[in-house]
């Protein structure tokens, strides 16, 4: 079940992650995936994040704090046209992290490189779409390629 968007728990901080030389690090308790073993180090807004694949075969250049755009989705801006649209941003930003922090496990099934080298892709917290979970708390908006409709 996906929390409410008010129902920010704690940010994202060093604090909050554990790791172990040789196995997987973890967000409050397993960060892990079938597809990318995958750390969340922190999220800007509602629809970016920055992770890193824990992939031991793949050199750090490659995966280490990488920015993951959410696929499907267009958020609000923390640096919008309108309070309205920045404080949206700020709602779409706590929510996701909220779901993140309280997730078991987080999946990045078949990511892809976007135009600016970032990945784009979906994440899965617990098996739930974090990009329609976003939609559904009107966070955010359905959203493929093209012209982005304004917050404002």
């Amino acid at each position: 079940m996906m929390p409410e968007p008010k129902a920010f728990r704690q940010p994202l901080t060093k604090s909050n992650f554990t790791s172990t030389k040789g196995t997987k690090a973890t967000l409050q308790g397993a960060t892990t995936s079938d597809y990318f073993p995958i750390t969340v180090h922190h999220c800007y807004d509602g629809d970016a994040c920055t992770v890193t694949l824990n992939d031991p075969f793949l050199p750090p250049v490659l995966g280490d704090h990488i920015p993951v755009r959410l696929a499907g989705v267009d958020t609000p801006e923390l640096k919008g046209d309108c309070a309205a649209e920045r404080a949206l941003a700020i709602q779409a930003r706590d929510f996701l992290v909220a779901w993140l922090a309280t997730a078991v496990r987080v999946d990045l099934p078949s990511p892809a490189r976007d135009t600016y080298f970032s990945l784009n892709g979906r994440l899965l917290a617990d098996g739930q779409d974090l990009s329609q979970g976003l939609i559904t708390a009107n966070l955010a908006r359905p959203y493929d390629s093209g012209k982005k409709l304004p917050f404002c």
